[in-house]
């Protein structure tokens, strides 16, 4: 929880995180947004911080940590804070690595990955806040984290193995009606063109 603690009591680190790892901390835990009670998870967490979409970052009773987005996908993406940090810094944005297919050849990965990080540091160094590297830099310094950057040989790899073990974080979203809808796999997006 050191992590959250020196992104709470250092305002320009807080915001050199929300814009480059998109995720603000809530300045204290909170219970899951459940749709007004709709939705029930196989393992109990509370809320430590949210997305720009309305997505809660999630530290589970297990110690690892789990993602809700606001399109309704769930799962653990990370074994513990380090770890997410570590993915949050060091990918441009793990929502984007969620097709199962690019996993399973090395060279596939790293061409998507290459693909997907050139296009972000584009986008992010065109509006010129900050610079993708420089600020990369900054935050992994300040929280006393490394850069990785080959995220296809280890950053990725950690969340794929993380995301698909057993047991995979899910939900049960219970309609009025009594229906009851499952969630999948957090990476199980198709592949697009």
């Amino acid at each position: 929880m050191n992590i959250l603690k020196t992104i709470l009591e250092n305002k320009e680190l807080a915001d050199k995180i929300n814009y480059k790892c998109d995720i603000i901390i809530y300045p204290e835990m909170r219970k899951q947004e459940d749709a007004d009670g709709h939705i029930t998870w196989n393992i109990d967490g509370m809320a430590f911080g949210a997305d720009a979409s309305g997505g809660e970052f999630v530290l589970l009773s297990d110690g690892t940590i789990g993602f809700n987005s606001s399109e309704g996908e769930t799962g653990r993406i990370a074994e513990n804070m380090t770890e997410l940090f570590e993915l949050l810094i060091n990918c441009p944005c793990f929502m984007d690595f969620l097709v199962d297919d690019i996993y399973k050849d090395d060279i596939l990965l790293r061409k998507y990955a290459e693909a997907i990080e050139s296009e972000y540091k584009e986008d992010f160094n065109s509006i010129g806040i900050y610079d993708w590297d420089i600020v990369k830099e900054e935050i992994s310094k300040e929280l006393g984290l490394g850069v990785d950057n080959f995220i296809y040989y280890n950053t990725l790899k950690k969340f794929y193995n993380t995301a698909t073990r057993e047991p995979q974080y899910k939900y049960i979203f219970k309609e009025n009606d009594g229906i009851k809808i499952k969630s999948n796999c957090i990476i199980s997006r198709p592949m697009r063109d």
